[in-house]
């Protein structure tokens, strides 16, 4: 089949654009004119789409003007980052887990009062056989095993409007808190304290739980925030949207790998008899410690000064806690940079008896942000996304 169609030859574009031929030259370059050079002179023919635009007025975007996340500069009206701190519906969010529950911090990103109702998921019956086959998955890998299943047996799911979303939203919620607790069973207790009681730990640490699951529920567009976007815009349920984040999360070009790097340097760090020779030996390798390195807030992150003023309060006189903050000193010394908000969590993580798990606390808390940006989409216009191609021309 011939390509003729797809191009015009030099007379012809210019025409159609109204110039003579030194100024259609210069429009290849000045104005993005794609061509290719016709074979056994030194012809070229140009592309006719790039032309039909010119002669239209319209301009071609320049590839390197577009962000690293083929979605575009998206328009929000939930979570404000700025270099001074996180901001969930104009309400800061250190403020929010100072006094509000996971419940309500989530109801005021979702705009939904009343989301968390009485009312629970049916659970499929081979719920606990699944669990049983899957006990040595990861909590996110059971999730994205057993939501689909769930959102069989619950047809409200597939009601997308922002309220029906955000109650669908609070299922989704408290299934993965009851995973992490290992049963499959979920419950309408305040998330923090049915997680306390699950894990069994100590009740003290009931408002830590809180505080960090409201503090880490939304950081803006993240990779994992585009990709839930990404699939909202089809329409999917609140079930997928969370699937969507959590399967974008095991990427290793997300923070995944930078996540899973400072858990494990903070194993090392609590049951060193000194973290100082772990912190030297990724300094000297790399000249980075992982959980000391990546901000994306000029000054400190407010967040961590929040968890970590809880953190003293609890802990002032565990062992493990005192080489974290060695640790910090150190890391500040040789990086000038302070923990990172995520060593923080895993820490707390560490503590709730989540050894190898230590992000899952948080995770329940980001599928909180995830269902909000989720119903954001879902209410907009699902408009086809197009290339900027820069591939080889027919």
């Amino acid at each position: 089949m011939s390509d003729d169609h797809l191009y015009l030859t030099a007379e012809e574009a210019a025409g159609r654009l109204g110039v003579n031929l030194p100024t259609l030259y210069a429009y290849v370059s000045r104005k993005n004119i794609r061509s290719v050079k016709v074979e056994g002179s030194r012809k070229r023919r140009y592309w006719a789409a790039d032309i039909e635009r010119l002669s239209k007025g319209e301009q071609r975007s320049d590839v390197t003007a577009q962000p690293a996340l083929d979605l575009g500069n998206q328009s929000s009206a939930i979570t404000l980052l700025t270099d001074n701190g996180v901001y969930y519906r104009g309400v800061s969010a250190t403020e929010l887990a100072d006094s509000a529950s996971v419940e309500e911090a989530a109801e005021l990103i979702w705009q939904s009062s009343g989301a968390f109702s009485n009312a629970l998921p049916v659970m499929p019956e081979s719920t606990q056989a699944l669990l049983e086959l899957y006990r040595d998955m990861t909590v996110s890998e059971k999730a994205i095993a057993l939501f689909p299943l769930v959102e069989r047996e619950n047809p409200r799911a597939f009601d997308l409007s922002p309220d029906a979303y955000a109650r669908t939203g609070a299922d989704v919620v408290r299934i993965l808190a009851s995973l992490i607790a290992g049963r499959g069973v979920p419950s309408t207790r305040p998330l923090h304290e049915f997680l306390t009681a699950e894990l069994g730990v100590d009740p003290v640490y009931r408002d830590l739980i809180r505080r960090l699951m409201v503090l880490f529920i939304d950081h803006e567009f993240d990779h994992c925030t585009y990709s839930v976007r990404a699939a909202a815009r089809t329409g999917v349920t609140p079930y997928y949207a969370a699937i969507a984040g959590l399967t974008t999360y095991q990427g290793r070009r997300t923070a995944y790998s930078r996540h899973q790097a400072a858990s494990r340097l903070l194993s090392e760090i609590c049951i060193a008899k000194d973290p100082t020779p772990a912190l030297l030996q990724h300094f000297s390798q790399s000249g980075e410690i992982p959980g000391f390195n990546h901000s994306t807030h000029k000054v400190v992150d407010p967040r961590v000064g929040n968890l970590m003023a809880a953190l003293v309060e609890i802990f002032e006189a565990d062992n493990e806690f005192k080489n974290l903050l060695k640790a910090a000193e150190v890391a500040n010394e040789l990086v000038r940079k302070p923990p990172e908000f995520v060593l923080l969590a895993s820490f707390v993580g560490r503590k709730c008896n989540l050894v190898g798990e230590e992000l899952a606390l948080a995770g329940i808390a980001r599928t909180i942000g995830w269902i909000a940006h989720a119903s954001e989409q879902c209410q907009q216009p699902a408009a086809r996304q197009r290339a900027n191609y820069t591939g080889k021309l027919p």
